[in-house]
């Protein structure tokens, strides 16, 4: 008889044979030294390092000596020399199985946007602290210094894209293994909220856990926007009408903020007004009601990601994520026209994929483990809330009339008619609305009500009503914003420099002064009011140079202005490009100027402002509860924004390259059916581009991207089956 003890010896000795055979201690030790070299290149410091630190090491250091020595004064030394070397040892094994194990982590789909990554950051740091690329393409040593750092990235994002879209492989490929025998009380739980009560148990479990949020915030979190849209609909003064050119001086409603969303809005605190005599009762109003159809939305996505034949664990995450993520709740509670429109925006892209899905075969969420096969199906109330997403997507957003468009083509692309007509003959469900002509006409009917409704308010409605469209200036912040900045660096006496005043009074104009003519400066000045342009000029928003547009200003005078903007563009290219950078970079890198800006605080100096109190008697609400819940709120609030890598969840960035990864893996898949579901949240980060303020400043503008991403990444990904065809 073999001794046991010497059996478990002998195949403890096998292991470690097969192990050093796979894996041999020289590719151990490189995989070190490139996790080393990754985490040591991107942790330099970017900023210059000081002439004084040089000459005291060699005063007569010089040429390329000097520079030497200033990238090597750059590196991070022994002050993170114990985390660095924690990090690199963490990141031996991944870097191990990428570089050393099936041979394709070269391929063009990593490669690719592994490369953008690292320019990303490399540029991102540099405009985040100067607003400018001078960090990157100073001097030499920072040129260097640049190229390493990029060097480190590159390395990691080669490694972390490789392994994500081995992750997606597996979570398309199967279903996370989740039962009662393994899981017992969790999964009953899991099971219960989730499966029994698809809908009822993810919006109960919703709206507790956000109720804190709500309380703290009654009656409602002003935003800059809230207030002029409140004053708009009681025709009073406000920040828009003043510069509009109105069609109707005594009607200063107008479209620079969605018509519809100021109605609701201004709507609610009329009734509470009407009610209860207070302007507060009808921001309670509109806040609860806002509250509940987010928390109803939300739940809405989770439910229908069962009815897709997403698996329980899949729906167990996406759950919390809502539950915990602060900005979900905050959102619920702000008065803003961004959240309503995510809501409607979330619903019709649960709707087209439920109508691009329609026929094709899901297993039965309540059979999991009998492995149930049955057809998804498009019932009639489907239709009824694809016209309430399609609707509310058109009317809460100006120029929201692309993402129902955008809807219908991808519906009208990918819908299999065959299919879908062959799986409702099989479930017998042909009254339903399953006939494939029925569908088509379907499709047609609710594009035709988006265009129609849309023509006839725009053209018919608000000529009518003498409401005045939207200025043109919203589309031209980019130009405006580098128009701005070359006159900020070109122009002495309009930069945001103090220039220089000799004892006889005299001005002595900047070195730079002097590529702005007195022509230019007219042409300008008939579209954008020159006087102050240079020192107007915020790297990050552009409010403040685009609220200067003319609205008196002719074709003629736009057209001379672009004509003046491709001349400055030619003298000075850099400027223009760091001008765009400035209003990008927030979306592809995680800022330090990431804030959190809805407070309670914020809100009450908002409400308190000169303009709201003229007219309203706004006012937090005040009790122990509210206290006590305002201070846990913002407690958690704070943590979740502070706490290394959950602090991640609060930057556009995150949300930004889970995107790009996930648009990436469907690509190199060649899974066109689902790369399409994608294409409205690309749209909305497109818009978001070319807005005025940088992701950093504002996470709303992306948010309706935030709130769909769960459910688009369990429908696209873990449902390989259904949307790959």
């Amino acid at each position: 008889m073999k001794d046991p003890d010497l059996s478990t010896t002998a195949a403890r000795d096998a292991a470690r044979i097969v192990w050093f055979k796979r894996y041999p201690a020289k590719q151990t030790l490189i995989a070190f030294l490139l996790a080393l070299l990754a985490t040591t290149a991107f942790s330099i410091d970017p900023a210059p390092v000081s002439s004084n630190a040089v000459l005291a090491i060699d005063p007569k250091a010089s040429g390329m000596l000097y520079v030497c020595y200033e990238v090597l004064l750059s590196f991070a030394g022994h002050t993170d020399a114990v985390m660095l070397l924690a990090l690199a040892c963490l990141l031996t094994l991944p870097f191990r199985y990428v570089f050393f194990g099936r041979g394709d982590a070269w391929r063009p789909s990593v490669i690719l946007p592994s490369l953008f990554f690292a320019v990303c950051m490399v540029f991102g740091r540099s405009y985040d602290l100067t607003d400018s690329a001078e960090i990157v393409l100073g001097d030499k040593a920072r040129i260097i210094c640049a190229w390493i750092g990029g060097a480190g990235w590159m390395l990691l994002a080669v490694v972390a894209f490789y392994l994500a879209f081995e992750c997606l492989d597996w979570l398309s490929s199967r279903r996370i293994p989740f039962s009662e025998a393994h899981f017992g009380r969790v999964w009953r739980v899991a099971h219960a909220v989730l499966s029994v009560h698809s809908f009822a148990g993810p919006f109960l479990v919703l709206m507790i856990a956000w109720a804190p949020t709500l309380i703290a915030s009654l009656p409602g979190l002003f935003m800059g926007d809230t207030g002029a849209q409140i004053r708009q609909w009681f025709n009073y003064p406000n920040g828009t009408s003043d510069y509009l050119r109105l069609l109707n001086p005594n009607v200063l409603l107008n479209g620079h903020h969605p018509v519809v969303h100021t109605a609701i809005i201004g709507s609610c605190v009329q009734l509470g007004l009407s009610l209860f005599n207070s302007a507060n009762a009808g921001l309670a109003i509109y806040t609860c009601a806002q509250f509940v159809i987010t928390a109803a939305c939300m739940a809405y996505s989770i439910s229908s990601l069962r009815k897709l034949g997403v698996s329980l664990p899949v729906r167990g995450v996406i759950l919390p994520f809502f539950v915990f993520m602060p900005m979900f709740s905050n959102y619920a509670a702000l008065l803003t026209k961004d959240v309503l429109f995510a809501d409607a925006f979330l619903v019709l892209l649960v709707q087209t994929v439920k109508l691009v899905a329609c026929g094709l075969p899901r297993r039965d969420a309540n059979a999991e483990r009998a492995g149930e096969q049955r057809p998804v199906l498009f019932a009639r109330h489907d239709w009824l809330l694809l016209a309430l997403g399609a609707m509310g997507s058109t009317f809460l957003r100006n120029g929201g009339l692309v993402f129902p468009l955008a809807a219908c083509v991808i519906a009208a692309a990918f819908w299999d008619a065959h299919v879908a007509h062959r799986a409702a003959k099989q479930a017998g469900a042909a009254p339903s609305g399953a006939i494939p002509r029925f569908r088509w006409v379907g499709v047609l009917a609710v594009l035709a009500l988006c265009l129609a409704s849309n023509m006839y308010f725009t053209k018919v409605f608000m000529p009518a009503h003498d409401i005045t469209p939207g200025s043109k200036r919203e589309i031209l912040s980019i130009p405006f914003q580098q128009t701005a900045r070359f006159v900020q660096k070109h122009d002495g006496l309009n930069s945001g420099v103090n220039p220089t005043v000799k004892e006889d009074g005299t001005i002595v104009e900047a070195p730079c002064a002097g590529l702005v003519t007195d022509e230019e400066r007219a042409v300008i000045d008939r579209v954008l009011k020159y006087e102050n342009l240079g020192r107007r000029y915020n790297p990050d928003k552009s409010d403040a140079v685009k609220n200067c547009f003319n609205e008196y200003a002719s074709q003629e005078d736009i057209k001379a202005y672009f004509e003046v903007w491709a001349q400055m563009f030619k003298k000075d290219p850099e400027c223009y490009i760091s001008a765009l950078v400035n209003n990008y970079y927030g979306y592809f890198y995680p800022s330090a100027r990431d804030a959190w800006v809805y407070s309670t605080a914020r809100s009450a100096e908002i409400m308190a402002k000169p303009d709201n109190l003229k007219y309203f008697d706004f006012h937090p609400v005040d009790s122990k509860a509210v206290r006590w819940c305002d201070h846990l709120i913002n407690l958690y609030r704070v943590a979740v924004q502070r706490i290394p890598f959950i602090s991640l969840t609060m930057s556009s960035a995150t949300y930004v390259w889970i995107m790009i990864v996930v648009v990436v893996y469907l690509l190199r898949r060649h899974s066109w059916r689902a790369l399409a579901i994608w294409i409205p949240l690309l749209g909305v980060l497109a818009v978001c581009l070319i807005g005025p303020c940088n992701g950093s400043t504002y996470m709303r503008y992306l948010y309706p991207v935030i709130a769909c991403m769960p459910f688009a990444i369990g429908a696209t990904i873990t449902r390989s089956d259904l949307l790959w065809a």
